[in-house]
């Protein structure tokens, strides 16, 4: 179903192909998300989605049958759904606080963090072509968002951009850990187990105060929407794509997370295509570009 070739350029274009399909479906989880929640306990919303998650991954496995119990036994399982249920929680919570398109920023600039981190674990080099591309995407994605009115930037809305800014480390975290794990078990394994753990670890959370709020005609489908498309599947095309690219490239495309999620703004929420969003949206890609350059005279780029 992900299977793309093992080495060679057609590897590496298939494993581009799949973290952009990754990033079109966490980028369309924004706009559902901030519809969608309502009055629903955020935690609670983001077990539900995780678990249907899960699911869908489980029954994917099941019929490769590439699932086993002994796949709870590798700390790497328990890493990743810790990881992702705090991510999950902070990006939900501060969305609850801060406008989708900051969220959209501020999440997808989780290269800040994969590219210290790919130093000191695997001493990834970043080379002059993916240095800049990481400046240009973060810069795109910036305009995007705020259309350069900095005004926006003191709205009163810190602490959702804080915690948001914690689920964006939670994700870098995740690169490392979907290396080490895989060299295990297989991707697929890995993504179904950590997602059929996250609810477990988020549902004691959401009822903690015996409130979860009031569900609101949209928010089921929005709960099915997210789970079924945007967590295990997007993760699956992330993982199997990073299996060909480095770290610091992977995160570098998953940049038109954002590009998307403003995309989709427009079209389904008929929000007003600016200057500045297509400004931003063609210097993601240009970024995406520079992050796949390769000097290859030179090792490490």
């Amino acid at each position: 179903m992900f299977s793309v070739p093992n080495e060679g350029d057609g590897s590496e274009r298939s494993a581009v192909l799949l973290s952009l399909m990754a990033s079109l479906l966490f980028g369309s989880q924004f706009v559902v998300l901030k519809a969608g929640m309502g009055d629903l306990d955020p935690l609670f919303f983001g077990a539900m989605t995780a678990g249907t998650g899960g699911l869908v991954a489980l029954a994917y496995v099941l019929w490769i049958n590439s699932i086993s119990l002994r796949t709870f036994l590798h700390w790497e399982v328990w890493a990743a759904a810790i990881a992702s249920a705090a991510m999950i929680s902070l990006q939900y919570v501060g969305l609850t606080m801060t406008a989708a398109s900051v969220g959209g920023l501020i999440v997808g600039s989780n290269i800040i963090f994969v590219a210290p981190i790919s130093a000191l674990v695997f001493r990834e080099r970043l080379g002059w072509s993916r240095a800049l591309g990481v400046a240009i995407g973060l810069a795109g994605v910036f305009t995007i968002s705020t259309g350069w009115d900095l005004s926006s930037l003191a709205s009163g809305q810190l602490l959702g951009n804080v915690l948001l800014a914690g689920a964006s480390l939670c994700i870098a975290l995740s690169y490392p850990i979907n290396r080490l794990a895989t060299r295990k078990m297989g991707f697929e394994e890995w993504v179904a187990g950590f997602h059929l753990l996250i609810p477990l670890l988020l549902l004691p959370l959401a009822l903690m105060d015996g409130d979860i709020g009031v569900a609101s005609p949209e928010t089921v489908p929005a709960i099915l929407f997210v789970g079924a498309l945007c967590t295990s599947v997007p993760t699956l095309l992330w993982a199997k794509g990073l299996q060909s690219l480095a770290f610091v490239t992977s995160a570098t495309i998953l940049l038109s997370e954002s590009v998307f999620a403003v995309i989709l703004g427009v079209v389904v929420l008929g929000e007003p295509l600016t200057l500045p969003t297509v400004a931003g949206a063609l210097m993601v890609f240009s970024a995406i570009f520079l992050a796949l350059y390769k000097n290859r005279n030179k090792k490490g780029m």
